[in-house]
């Protein structure tokens, strides 16, 4: 025991001295290869997002689920609205409005979750594009940006080299290649940001003493022009990180990217699968509706029974898909609630719809016998 504890000490102070040592040329080599192996994993990401952006699926079954298929429904029951049990007097006109009551239920909730998929899934798409948070900016700091960062010239790589790179900055700094605004209105615009952010969203690293110091200031400088040109680095999420922390950046965005990505297409195939299978069931039920042969409320009882008792399962077919070879023992206490939040939100409304379809067919079958 004695001999272990008297070790410690020797073990951190070796650790202290490798940390402290510095990065050989093939450590940096080996850092600049991974940042350009991450720049491809980001933009694959990125395109692979862009395929559910512009959601060619959804874009086509929109305006069918509205045009044909609901509006037909609603049309044809409002058309045919009438008392179901006029020999029942005002008992009657009260059965007939619960049962239109428990009919509609469904018929709106079928309308009505495939559109809560859209919801998500355009603000999975804002979540995954936009931050309000960066490392190496305060966390009081929460001005709305771009997830993908702007990348500056690691300082560590060269320091001279920066040091030229930011004095032709400074020097040549025109607001207008960066923002295309007049000069009035970009002024404004960065002096109001520096103002509201309380100057958080300057860079530590552009800070106008820092800059004086390390002499990349021009003799005759502006402050307000300075502090602006900084402010769109901030904008940006530019910061002077050197490679390593660069590297730790990268390293989080990919997690970040990732995160959202998978979230983002479990719930645009969640909301797929709802689009086809109401509209599977809104077009299987038309052409009863049309026939004067079928009790329109009976059709749309039974339509919307069978539509309530499926449709759990039926969003819950991506979860199985991903357990397909260990389909049965999927243990739902290790699945990310991120994943399953969708069927989560909706689980008792459509528990509601089975029991209000069913109330409403038991109706509609007295109605249509008496």
């Amino acid at each position: 025991m004695f001999y272990m504890t008297s070790q410690q000490p020797d073990m951190s102070e070796a650790s202290a001295k490798q940390d402290s040592s510095p990065i050989s040329e093939a450590e940096r080599n080996a850092m600049r290869s991974y940042l350009q192996r991450s720049e491809v994993r980001l933009s694959t990401l990125h395109r692979v997002a862009t395929a559910f952006i512009s959601g060619a699926g959804l874009l086509l079954l929109i305006p069918v689920f509205f045009k044909d298929a609901i509006d037909s429904i609603i049309s044809i029951v409002l058309t045919q609205a009438a008392n179901l049990f006029p020999q029942l007097g005002l008992q009657g006109l009260f059965l007939t409005g619960v049962v239109y009551l428990v009919i509609f239920y469904p018929l709106l909730l079928s309308l009505s979750i495939p559109l809560y998929g859209v919801y998500l899934l355009l603000k999975d798409m804002v979540h995954f594009y936009f931050t309000i948070y960066t490392p190496g900016f305060s966390e009081n700091m929460l001005n709305p940006t771009f997830a993908l960062t702007g990348i500056m010239f690691s300082k560590d790589e060269s320091p001279q080299a920066k040091r030229e790179a930011m004095r032709y900055e400074y020097e040549s700094t025109q607001m207008g290649f960066m923002i295309p605004f007049s000069k009035e209105r970009h002024e404004l615009y960065f002096d109001s940001i520096i103002e509201k952010t309380n100057g958080h969203i300057i860079p530590e690293s552009r800070q106008l003493d820092k800059l004086k110091a390390e002499g990349v200031l021009p003799a005759d400088y502006n402050e307000q022009s300075v502090n602006r040109f900084n402010t769109a680095l901030g904008i940006a999420r530019s910061l002077d990180r050197t490679l390593a922390q660069e590297v730790a950046v990268t390293e989080m965005a990919l997690v970040r990217h990732v995160l959202y990505l998978r979230r983002l297409m479990l719930r645009y195939i969640k909301t797929l699968l709802m689009f086809i299978w109401t509209m599977v069931i809104s077009f299987m039920m038309l052409p009863f509706l049309k026939d004067d042969r079928f009790p329109t409320m009976i059709v749309l009882a039974l339509g919307y029974l069978i539509w309530s008792l499926a449709v759990m399962r039926i969003i819950r077919w991506p979860l199985h898909w991903i357990y397909r070879h260990r389909r049965t023992n999927i243990n739902f206490d290790q699945v990310d609630p991120q994943l399953t939040f969708m069927e989560s939100s909706i689980r008792k409304y459509c528990n509601i719809s089975i029991v209000a379809s069913l109330i409403g067919l038991i109706l509609t079958v007295a109605a249509y016998v008496s």
